[in-house]
């Protein structure tokens, strides 16, 4: 079979790929507790950006080191899923290597948390120095 080219072909193939993106996201957000909590950690992260009055990059930052996480996380379950089809039986090797996208993603989390602390710093301290005065009445 002869493969298609041309100008039509390759636009039609974004369309399709971007169908199938589409497709595995919404898959993603459907079937994993983990892509949900990850997606309104994005969204809350994404809105506390515009309140506190960052500047545009470091909003920008934030949310796009979060979007890491995300991705991880989807690579992270279809690792899990395709492994669920190889095997329901268990094996160590198979545990190993769900264990091992999970401490990819743990990782990026851990990472992520340095970074949000970097940029939300200052309102991190505004807060403890509410706190200290609230509580020292």
């Amino acid at each position: 079979m002869e493969k298609k080219t041309g100008v039509f072909n390759g636009i039609l193939h974004i369309f399709y790929a971007l169908s199938y993106s589409l497709q595995g996201l919404w898959t993603g957000l459907r079937q994993s507790v983990a892509i949900k909590q990850e997606f309104l950690i994005f969204i809350l992260l994404c809105v506390l950006g515009w309140y506190s009055g960052k500047e545009w990059y470091l909003t920008a930052v934030s949310c796009i080191s979060w979007l890491f996480v995300m991705v991880v996380e989807l690579l992270n379950s279809a690792i899990e899923e395709a492994l669920d089809l190889i095997t329901h039986e268990y094996s160590t090797k198979v545990k190993a290597a769900k264990d091992m996208g999970s401490a990819a993603v743990f990782i990026l989390i851990m990472v992520n948390i340095f970074i949000q602390s970097l940029i939300y710093l200052p309102e991190l301290y505004m807060c403890t120095e509410y706190i200290n005065h609230y509580l020292n009445k």
